[in-house]
């Protein structure tokens, strides 16, 4: 299963769908909040609801796959509960990159497309599941440089 992951695009929804178009094959789009769009427009995008969005967004998203939960929310918190059979959290809202692992629970944030505040020229995340094996590539949006490999 291969999924794209972005967050905090502040309204520029033109480089969610320049992804799209640079990654079609993809099993499942999702956007980590703050859009600042409707899920009509974002379509095949599935998001949560971030701190400055206004429209018809959850504010948790939980997707069952056969490999196992991922959970997303804007802000970077997940209770113990939420963690339960969650193997990835998605998380936005610093526009900082960053994939770890604490436990059994793999946390990422795919950064800011638009407005980041680290090193990057904005970030988005590629995440690969198989059976037994997941790994993530935080991908610089402009020079399509790996910057992080998990």
């Amino acid at each position: 299963m291969k999924i794209l992951v972005v967050g905090d695009a502040h309204g520029n929804i033109e480089l969610m769908k320049d992804l799209q178009n640079q990654y079609p094959n993809m099993d499942l789009y999702l956007d980590a909040g703050d859009n600042l769009s409707d899920s009509y427009t974002l379509f095949p995008f599935r998001s949560c609801k971030g701190n400055c969005d206004f429209f018809n967004f959850e504010d948790k998203v939980l997707i069952r796959t056969a490999y196992g939960n991922i959970f997303m929310r804007h802000v970077p918190y997940i209770t113990e509960q939420e963690k339960k059979d969650t193997i990835i959290f998605i998380h936005g809202h610093t526009h900082k990159y960053k994939i770890e692992k604490k436990d059994n629970l793999i946390i990422l944030c795919p950064g800011s497309v638009a407005l980041p505040k680290d090193d990057s020229h904005g970030t988005y995340a590629i995440i690969n599941l198989k059976e037994g094996l997941i790994s993530i590539d935080i991908i610089d949006i402009f020079t399509k440089k790996i910057l992080l490999h998990f």
